[in-house]
């Protein structure tokens, strides 16, 4: 296996960011576009809310080794995985769902997204991706490095939602942080012993609404690479293909690493 076939897109509706955080240009370059131009072979598909044609965009994934859905919602309506079950059923390489942001606060008035779900109900959702008739899809959770290794309580009370999923995706918001990857990748490892592991890379810094650094890409991606080749992790998402195509320093720096790097074995 090559390095690159670790790697998977954040994969979104194109153009969806145009004119938005911060981006005053117009990007059309689709998921599977940006999965060729940065040499990655999987991709996450997350429509953001928007209305999309799922088998269209399962048709263009046809090349790539693995397809994962977003299925946040299902935790509330579990119904909706069984939209991802039959688009397996055609679609072999559909073999897993991501659940973003589970833990995010996004109401500082109330309690923790996750609290507001019910725990039975996420571990039926994630025996019915398990047990399907079709084949096992494993299921990912994101998780950001400000949400863990400050309050021992919160992580405690957050163990059992993360020990359900398959696998977690260690993200870092605040480009700022990322000088703190070493010490939250080992709180990361020793909260994540029953799980496969990822981590995510921000091509545009999202959080201040300006462009990635492209020093902070490459850092992230050799430590990254580091601990996949270690065994400690298993792969990287890059997010993700709104901006590609914009001529972007920290895109640029990925598909440059990706050409020397992305053909190692492992």
């Amino acid at each position: 296996m090559l390095l690159r076939d670790r790697f998977w897109l954040w994969g979104h509706p194109e153009g969806c960011f145009n004119h938005k955080v911060g981006n005053e240009l117009e990007s059309r370059m689709t998921p599977a576009e940006a999965c060729a131009y940065l040499g990655v072979r999987n991709v996450f598909m997350v429509p953001m809310g928007h209305k999309v044609n799922r088998r269209q965009y399962n048709k263009s994934f046809k090349a790539l080794n693995g397809v994962g859905w977003d299925c946040f919602d299902a935790v509330v309506h579990p119904e909706k995985i069984e939209t991802v079950i039959e688009e397996a059923k055609e679609f072999p390489n559909v073999i897993c769902g991501v659940f973003d942001d589970f833990k995010n606060n996004d109401d500082p008035g109330m309690p923790p997204r996750y609290k507001r779900f019910d725990f039975e109900t996420l571990k039926k959702v994630i025996s019915r991706m398990h047990d399907n008739g079709v084949r096992r899809l494993d299921t990912w959770m994101v998780l950001y490095t400000r949400l863990f290794g400050i309050d021992k309580k919160d992580d405690e009370d957050f163990q059992p939602y993360m020990d359900a999923f398959d696998g977690v995706i260690m993200w870092v918001w605040k480009e700022s942080d990322t000088v703190y990857i070493p010490e939250k990748f080992e709180i990361f490892k020793k909260l994540t012993p029953k799980n496969r592991r990822m981590f995510g890379c921000y091509l545009y810094n999202f959080c201040d609404g300006k462009q990635a650094s492209g020093d902070a890409v490459k850092y992230q991606l050799d430590f990254y690479r580091e601990k996949i080749l270690s065994g400690e992790a298993e792969g990287v998402v890059l997010h993700t293909n709104t901006m590609a195509d914009l001529d972007y320093e920290a895109y640029d720096v990925a598909c440059r690493w990706m050409d020397e790097h992305g053909d190692e074995t492992v």
